[in-house]
């Protein structure tokens, strides 16, 4: 059984590198130092989403069929890869009301994750609105 290789250092939790390859086949073995991908940085549960969201080719509506999650989860997840793979999930400029709909989803995803009970959602949505 063969395993991914692990992308930080036990100890100090810095990113490891990989110092050999080798070909199971013929044996071969090539030294030096070879950098990951960046997806081979995501979990498990990640890489399974990517797939999906690949095989259905983006499309969010599709996602929450195959996944059985709501729409803002689907955005949170894929917020939270964008960011794993050391992308910026949103713009530096956002408007008001962009602003607002981003807090109102992050809420929503919250309370579908049971995070928050309905009651602190409602409160949470009214306090962004001030």
């Amino acid at each position: 059984m063969k395993y991914p290789p692990p992308q930080q250092c036990p100890v100090c939790e810095n990113k490891l590198t990989i110092q050999e390859l080798k070909c199971d086949h013929c044996h071969t073995t090539i030294k030096g130092s070879f950098e990951s991908t960046r997806l081979a940085s995501l979990n498990d549960e990640q890489l399974k989403f990517v797939e999906v969201f690949l095989k259905v080719r983006g499309n969010i509506r599709e996602m929450e069929k195959e996944l059985s999650i709501s729409y803002p989860t689907v955005r949170n997840r894929l917020d939270h890869i964008v960011e794993a793979l050391g992308y910026q999930t949103s713009p530096a400029t956002e408007t008001p009301a962009a602003t607002e709909d981003s807090q109102r989803k992050q809420i929503l995803s919250k309370l579908d994750e049971g995070a928050i009970t309905v009651e602190e959602a409602l409160k949470l949505i009214q306090a962004s609105k001030k």
